[in-house]
C-alpha cells in the first residue's frame, strides 16, 4: 500500500501570552510558565527565557540555533527518536501550526572538534526582514542558558529535545479542533510516459556538532532512499550550526519546498519517484567520489530521467554537489542544481566555488556576500552581544541593538539552498 500523509494545517495569525495554551480564531495563546517548565528537562540546561517575536515589530533575534514548526501526530511518532520511538513516519494524520516557529537561541560556550556555533540573525522588521521567512511568522523564542563546562554536543542535544517538546506541546492545542485545510501527500500512480524525476538532497554532516539527523542518526555518504513524506513528517532534523545563511532549519525540512513543488507536478508533467539523501561537506576526495558514484547508481536503479540536486552549507559542500551532478549526468540523467553565490558585494565576482561542465542548469538562491544595512532596534532576543569568531564582520563590533552593516551570510537561512526564500541571483 502507498504511504499517505494527511497534513492538517491550523493557521495562526496572532500570538499572545495567556493563562492556558490554546488556539482560537487564528490566535495562539501561549502559557509561558508551562513552556518554560517543559523546556527545562535536564541538567545541561540551567534556564530558559520564553518570548514572542511577531511580524513588524522592532525586534532582532540573535544566536539562532534552530527553528521548528509545531507538529503533533494524534497516532504515531512526533519527532521520532528524539521525543518519540523511531517509528516510521510519513503516513496517517499530522497536525501543524501554520505561521508559527519555535526558535531556539542561546550562547553555547566552548568548542567540539574545533567546531563552534556561528552567529545567526533574524530581524522581524526593516531591510533585513525580507531575507527571512521567519519575519512573517509568529515566533516562540526560547533563549537557553547552559551549565558551565557542558560538552557542546550535549548542550545542543538538550536544546534540540527541549525545542521539540515545546513544538509538540504547542501543536497539541489543535487536538480537538477542525483544521483550516488538509493536504494529502501520496505518490499515486502516474502515466508511464511522464519523465521520472528524483530529488537528490545532500545534507550537512561534519563532525559531532554540524550534522543532519534522519530518525535520530546522522546522515552518511552512503545514500539513503526515503519517501518524500518522511521528510515532510519530521524524520529529518537539522543540527547544523555553521554559516547562518546556508542553514536548512528543521522548519524548512518539514515544509521542504522542492518536495512540495515536485508533488504539485506529480502525475501532471512529471513522475516523482523519491528522495535520495546524502552527505554535504565531505573533506576527503575519495569519499566525495564514492558518494557521487553511489548516488548516481541509486538514481539509475529508480530509472530516473531527471534529478533536482540541492545541497546544504558551503565550502566542500559545493564540490560534493558538483561531483554528484557530474556522475548523475554521466549516468544519462538530466540535472538541475540549487546553489547560492559568492559574487562579492557588488555581484561582480565569479559566483561559484567550483563547477563541472555537466552543470548546465543552475538555479541561484541569492548572493551571500550582499551587504544589508541593519537598523537599530528596540528589542534584542537570544543574547547580549554578537558571538566571537565572526570578527571579520565589521558590524559585529557594534551592540546587537545598534545599526550596523552585515553580509547576508549572517542572516539565518537567507540563502538556504533548498530555495525556501523568495530572492534569487539574476544575470543581466
Amino acid at each position: 500500500t502507498a504511504m499517505r500523509l494527511e497534513m492538517a494545517s491550523f493557521r495562526v495569525t496572532r500570538a499572545a501570552f495567556g493563562k492556558t495554551t490554546a488556539l482560537r480564531n487564528g490566535v495562539l495563546t501561549v502559557d509561558r510558565t508551562a513552556v518554560a517548565a517543559l523546556a527545562l528537562g535536564d541538567s545541561n540546561l540551567t534556564g530558559v527565557a520564553v518570548e514572542l517575536a511577531v511580524p513588524g515589530e522592532s525586534t532582532r533575534i540573535i544566536h539562532v540555533i534552530d527553528a521548528i514548526e509545531p507538529r503533533y501526530k494524534p497516532a504515531g511518532s512526533t519527532f521520532p527518536w528524539f521525543i518519540s520511538p523511531p517509528d516510521l513516519v510519513g503516513s496517517g494524520v499530522t497536525h501543524r501550526l501554520e505561521g508559527v516557529a519555535v526558535i531556539a537561541t542561546g550562547d553555547i560556550p566552548g568548542a567540539a572538534d574545533s567546531q563552534g556555533l556561528k552567529e545567526a540573525i533574524i530581524d522581524m522588521s526593516g531591510p533585513g526582514a525580507p531575507y527571512s521567512p521567519f519575519s512573517k511568522m509568529c515566533n516562540v523564542v526560547l533563549q537557553f542558558s547552559f551549565a558551565p563546562g557542558v560538552h557542546k554536543p550535549d548542550a545542543t542535544a538538550s536544546c534540540r529535545k527541549a525545542t521539540m517538546r515545546v513544538a509538540k506541546y504547542l501543536a497539541e492545542a489543535t487536538r480537538e479542533l477542525k483544521p483550516d485545510g488538509v493536504i494529502d501527500y501520496e505518490l499515486g500512480k502516474a502515466d508511464a510516459s511522464l519523465p521520472r524525476v528524483v530529488y537528490i538532497m545532500p545534507t550537512m554532516s561534519e563532525g559531532e556538532l554540524h550534522t543532519t539527523f534522519l530518525y535520530g542518526m546522522s546522515v552518511t555518504s552512503t545514500p539513503a532512499l526515503v519517501h518524500p513524506n518522511e521528510v515532510l513528517d519530521s524524520a529529518l532534523i537539522s543540527a547544523d550550526y555553521w554559516i547562518a545563511c546556508h542553514r536548512s532549519p528543521t522548519h524548512h525540512y518539514q515544509n521542504e519546498p522542492v518536495i512540495r513543488a515536485l508533488y504539485r507536478r506529480h502525475g501532471k508533467d512529471i513522475n516523482f519517484v523519491g528522495v535520495i539523501l546524502g552527505r554535504s561537506l565531505i573533506p576527503s576526495a575519495i569519499e566525495k567520489h564514492r558518494q557521487a558514484v553511489q548516488i548516481a547508481k541509486v538514481a539509475k536503479m529508480l530509472d530516473a530521467q531527471g534529478a533536482v540536486i540541492t545541497m546544504s552549507n558551503g565550502g566542500h559542500a559545493y564540490a560534493d554537489q558538483m561531483l554528484i551532478c557530474q556522475h548523475v549526468e554521466q549516468a544519462g540523467i538530466a540535472t538541475v542544481l540549487g546553489v547560492d553565490e559568492y559574487s562579492d558585494t557588488d555581484g561582480s565576482d565569479f559566483p561559484l566555488v567550483t563547477y563541472v561542465p555537466q552543470a548546465t542548469a543552475i538555479v541561484s538562491v541569492g548572493n551571500q556576500e550582499q551587504i544589508i544595512q541593519m537598523p537599530a532596534v528596540s528589542r534584542v532576543l537570544g543574547g547580549e552581544r554578537f558571538l566571537a569568531g565572526n570578527d571579520y564582520e565589521v558590524g559585529f563590533q557594534k551592540r546587537p541593538d545598534e545599526a550596523f552593516p552585515v553580509g547576508l551570510r549572517q542572516l539565518y537561512a537567507s540563502t538556504c539552498q533548498l530555495g525556501y526564500t523568495t530572492h534569487r541571483g539574476r544575470a543581466y
